[in-house]
């Protein structure tokens, strides 16, 4: 068997690489498209190899959110391409994505190369990051200062406050600790969905009952709200955790409360469609817009900035949710109108007989 030679070693090399690359001849000409280049820009090499490397660039201008001007950054990058400049830009075409290139020289052959990486997930985790910090500084910031205020307030010996007035203060001081609670668990559950170690133990429940306890909690809430229950009259069991359910029931009474602040009827249904339960939840609010009724599942997404300042809220308690539910196999989603209240409805795997002899749930939707 004859020896891999240097040349076809550093062919298998570059074609290997997890990052496109990009090679151009001391005459400008692209000599090298590697696979990965190949999948970024929905191009194919025996298109491009020989031609300019000039035309290429525009071909991937083209497809950028900036269009033409791109190309002219890419041919300023390429003649300082002995610093190993960088440059980062997003692509629409074939997809939505963020590229960071780095030109490099090759000083011996004149020629340059550029290493082209998809760094899309980076941004995003990072654009996450600074939304939790945000997030998470201005949340924590409101139930602390009420805390400290009204503990500092109990505390003061030159005055003496009236029974009532204590229990006032210490009413306060308690929801403003749970709501730090909520903060904190909402931020554990978000993380372990993200590491999809979300704990679910689904067992035969009734969920009527549990409608009927979350509807009892979030009624004494509220004044300015009256709920209904139409449930329907034989409710099969379905596959469930019971606490987790509970909390996506809790999380969405609450948002109907919140997002209808004039108060009004907030309708809670329970229906049997095929193998599924499908529980809804409708506020007489002010609606959600067309255009955001699938990003309101999206972590820290707020329809309104305003109306997210005066009711407060860390924008990940719908996207654990639709978690939640996925997780047992269902489905959530939102229907609405602006000024015609929203919709919440969501899913529950009924259980079956054949289940039930297996004595476990059926597999979780992946």
């Amino acid at each position: 068997m004859a020896a891999t030679t240097t040349r076809e070693l550093a062919q298998d090399a570059l074609t290997s690489l997890a990052d496109g690359v990009t090679l151009v001849d001391d005459g400008s000409r692209v000599v090298l498209l590697n696979p990965q280049a190949q999948t970024l820009f929905g191009v194919r090499a025996e298109d491009w190899i020989g031609k300019e490397v000039a035309e290429f660039y525009r071909a991937v201008a083209k497809n950028s959110t900036v269009g033409e001007i791109l190309a002219e950054r890419f041919e300023q990058q390429a003649a300082r391409a002995q610093e190993t400049p960088r440059l980062e830009f997003t692509l629409r075409a074939p997809r939505e994505q963020v590229i960071e290139a780095k030109w490099f020289a090759l000083p011996a052959s004149g020629a340059f190369g550029v290493l082209w990486r998809d760094v899309t997930r980076d941004k995003e985790a990072e654009q996450i990051k600074n939304q939790l910090l945000s997030t998470v500084s201005h949340e924590l910031r409101t139930p602390l200062a009420s805390i400290k205020g009204f503990a500092t307030t109990l505390l003061r010996q030159d005055v003496r406050w009236d029974e009532a007035t204590q229990r006032e203060f210490l009413r306060i001081i308690e929801e403003e600790s749970n709501r730090l609670e909520e903060l904190i668990d909402n931020l554990l559950d978000m993380s372990q969905m993200e590491a999809g170690a979300l704990r679910i133990r689904r067992e035969p429940t009734q969920v009527r009952r549990l409608v009927r306890e979350a509807v009892e909690v979030a009624q004494r809430r509220t004044e300015a709200h009256w709920f209904v229950m139409d449930l329907a009259a034989e409710l099969p069991r379905v596959w469930a955790d019971p606490r987790r359910v509970r909390q996506v029931l809790n999380n969405l009474l609450e948002n109907a409360i919140k997002y209808a602040p004039e108060g009004g009827q907030i309708t809670v249904t329970c229906e049997v469609e095929g193998e599924n339960v499908v529980v809804s939840i409708a506020d007489r609010g002010q609606g959600i817009p067309p255009e955001y009724l699938e990003r309101v599942f999206d972590r820290f997404f707020q329809v309104d900035g305003a109306s997210t300042r005066k009711t407060g809220g860390s924008g990940l308690g719908l996207a654990i949710a639709k978690g939640i539910i996925e997780a047992h196999g269902g489905k959530m989603w939102a229907e609405s109108a602006p000024g015609a209240g929203s919709v919440f409805r969501f899913t529950l795997p009924v259980v079956k007989e054949s289940d039930l002899l297996q004595n476990e749930p059926p597999a979780e939707a992946g």
